[in-house]
């Protein structure tokens, strides 16, 4: 909100022009106006596109990497849905993708916003699944060259080693456990690196 705010008002300045003339301009109440400048609500994105075009500013938004992003939050929701049904490979889709947009924009070098790594408001409920999205999500940050959160962290070690999907046999789980990223194997999950990108 106090970038809104901020845009707004330097806009309106820059035009030489009140707050009355501008909510003339836009067709907006000059009360609406004068509420977004002090901050006291936040604009949809149509009114800022007829507040700045009434300032004489051209609105041509372009999406970076990070508007990809599927937070923590929304892959936790998704992940849930989908094991209430019983769709553990639809859980594994929904935690790949989140996780492996992150690191697509890493590798675009953009900056991750605070809202894509936040914890979660609630929980999965089950603790595998769980320390799978804690785990992959820091995994993500760390191939950012970012430090994760501590809630990501924090979750605990599985009980024994676990591969998200089928249970591999012992030749494979050997295999797979020399291909497993450091991070993944402290929390006693065995998972390629190459399973987290995604086309």
């Amino acid at each position: 909100m106090p970038l809104a705010a901020e845009t707004i008002r330097i806009a309106r300045t820059r035009a030489g022009i009140s707050q009355a003339a501008l909510a003339r301009r836009a067709g907006i109440a000059q009360s609406t106006v004068s509420r977004i400048e002090h901050e006291e609500i936040d604009p949809t994105w149509a009114t800022m596109q007829s507040l700045l075009a009434a300032t004489g500013w051209a609105i041509n938004p372009q999406p970076t990497a990070t508007a990809q992003l599927l937070s923590p939050e929304t892959v936790s929701r998704a992940m849930a849905r989908s094991l209430r049904k019983g769709d553990s490979e639809s859980a594994i889709r929904d935690l790949t993708e989140g996780v492996g947009r992150l690191i697509r924009a890493s590798e675009a070098d953009e900056n991750i916003p605070e809202w894509a790594i936040a914890q979660p408001s609630k929980p999965i409920g089950i603790p595998l699944w769980d320390t799978f999205l804690a785990t992959a999500f820091a995994y993500g940050l760390e191939r950012a060259g970012q430090t994760p959160p501590q809630w990501m962290l924090d979750a605990p070690s599985l009980p024994h080693e676990t591969s998200p999907g089928d249970d591999p046999g012992p030749e494979f789980r050997d295999w797979l456990r020399a291909r497993t990223p450091p991070l993944f194997l402290k929390k006693n999950i065995l998972s390629r690196a190459e399973d987290w990108a995604i086309a």
